[in-house]
Formats: C-alpha cells, structure tokens, sequence
C-alpha cells in the first residue's frame, strides 16, 4: 500500500512540474508591468532615452540659435556689402553702361548719355533688400532678365541683373535680391524686343517710348504720350518745306523697344521726326503746340 501511495505522488509531482513548464512555455504567465518597470535593464534604458532626449532638445534650440545667427549674419554681411557697393558707385564717375539681354545673345547697347549713366546710377544707390525672396526665385519667375554693367572713368565695372520691372542682383552680392522700381525700363527701350510691335504711324510709335532722352534729361512714358498727341494734330509738309537745314535744330530721342525715333526742333513751328532709317518727315505745328512740347520736354 505504501509504495502505491509514493508511486502516486510522484504522478501528481511529475504533472505539477509538466503544467508549470507548459504554462511557461505557452507564454499564459507574464511578468506584471510593476515589475517590468521596476527591473534594472529597464529603468536603464529608460533613464539613457530620457537623458537622449533632453541632450536633443538642446541640441535642437542650439541649433535653431545658431541658424538665426547664421542669417543674421548673413544678412547683416549683404547689408554691409551693399552699403559699401553704393559707396563705390556712389563715388564714381560712370562714363558708360552697356545692356544686354539673355533672349538675345551677344547682342549689347552701350550708352554714354549722362542722364541714362545717372539714372542707371541711381538705381543702383537708391534701391532696397527684399526680404524672403532669393535670386533663385525671381530666375525662376522671369524667363527674361537685363544686363547693366556700369564703367567708370578708371574702367571699374558694376555688373547686375534686373529681373521684371524691378528685381536686382548684383553680381558682387549674388546671395540677395534687391529692388527699385522701373529698374528695367531702360533696358526694355534701348534693347531689341524679342517680338516687335508694328505701329501703323509715327505717332503710335512714340506713344509707346519707354524713354525720352536729351543731352540733358531723360523722361519716361509719359511724356511720350504727350508728344505723340501733338505728332496726331500736326501737318505734314511737301514740296521744298520738306526740306529743312535742322543743324542747329534741337534733337529729342525716343526709345521704343530698341527702335529710335527722333523729333528734331528749331526756331520755327516746324518738327522734323527721323525714323530708325533716318528718313525725315516734316510737319507744320502751332505756336502753342511748340509751347507745350518745349515744356514737355524741359
């Protein structure tokens, strides 16, 4: 009896152990989140994550820090730049600018007029840093842009690009875009448009002048306009009238998309008008409409 009785509780120990194992194995017993959250692996891997993060939340603000001083730099560096870049244009005698076009290639205008040279110039020293727009920007934007190169008296040249009706890039500052307005409108009247318009008579022609220039001035559009509106009333002369000795005669040129015409002035009430070819045409005018254009043009 008694060897049966150890014979069956080696039975029952052999299934405990057999029912443990299987529960181990099956994975139905599982350590509780206490205790996994007490363990030593854990809490190390814990702690060295936590400390992770915070290093990468330094990390982060350093960097973010030094990006605005990078900028600021930068920024303070252009505005330096150009700040020294005016100074020089500033200081020198522009004797010359040439233009050119990326449509057109190795095509260029060279102008020694003073009042182109001054007004070039002067976008020059009176234009502005625009903020948040880059030069990749505006190439992108405009398919077209100007060429203007500056030469002084000791043949230093001050090169940009103009891009739209006011976008600039200076060659020596190539990081920043700059603006002033109507920075392209020499370059739209003296350079060849790519597709040229054609005007069914003389008067629409200047109408459409970007520049009026002199020996001494140089005006815009709108006074274009206002010549043209006397060229529209005035009559054209024939016979020995259309013969005119205009040496002395004032001579007032019209840039209209790289075409120059000219509308040439004397004592009388007469206007000569000297088309791209250098063909003349006289027409009789009024006393008043020689008043108004003498004024016009002053």
């Amino acid at each position: 009896m008694e060897g049966n009785h150890m014979k069956g509780a080696k039975y029952i120990l052999t299934a405990a152990v057999i029912a443990m194992s299987s529960v181990v194995m099956t994975g139905c017993f599982k350590p509780s989140k206490d205790a996994v959250v007490e363990s030593k692996y854990y809490q190390s891997l814990k702690d060295e994550r936590d400390k992770l993060s915070v290093q990468l939340k330094e990390e982060k603000k350093k960097t973010n820090s030094l990006n605005k001083k990078i900028k600021a730099i930068h920024a303070t560096s252009g505005d330096q730049k150009i700040a020294d870049y005016k100074s020089r244009v500033k200081d020198s005698r522009i004797i010359k600018v040439d233009f050119a076009t990326n449509t057109i290639k190795n095509q260029s205008f060279a102008v020694t007029n003073i009042p182109v040279c001054k007004y070039v110039k002067k976008i020059v020293t009176g234009c502005n840093r625009m903020i948040g727009i880059t030069p990749t920007d505006v190439e992108k934007r405009y398919k077209q842009s100007y060429s203007y190169a500056l030469i002084d008296e000791d043949n230093t040249t001050f090169e940009f690009k103009v891009y739209g009706d006011s976008y600039i890039v200076f060659d020596e500052i190539p990081e920043n875009v700059y603006a002033y307005n109507g920075a392209s409108t020499v370059g739209d009247a003296l350079i060849d448009a790519k597709e040229q318009k054609n005007y069914s008579n003389v008067a629409a022609r200047i109408a459409d002048a970007q520049i009026v220039v002199t020996d001494k001035k140089m005006k815009f559009n709108d006074t274009a306009i206002k010549v043209s509106k006397i060229i529209e009333k005035a009559k054209k002369l024939s016979g020995k009238d259309a013969t005119l000795d205009i040496a002395s005669w004032n001579e007032y040129r019209f840039y209209t998309s790289g075409t120059l015409t000219k509308i040439l002035l004397g004592d009388r009430t007469v206007i000569g008008i000297e088309d791209k070819n250098g063909k003349q045409t006289f027409y009789q005018i009024s006393d008043k409409q020689k008043k108004n254009l003498k004024k016009y043009m002053k």
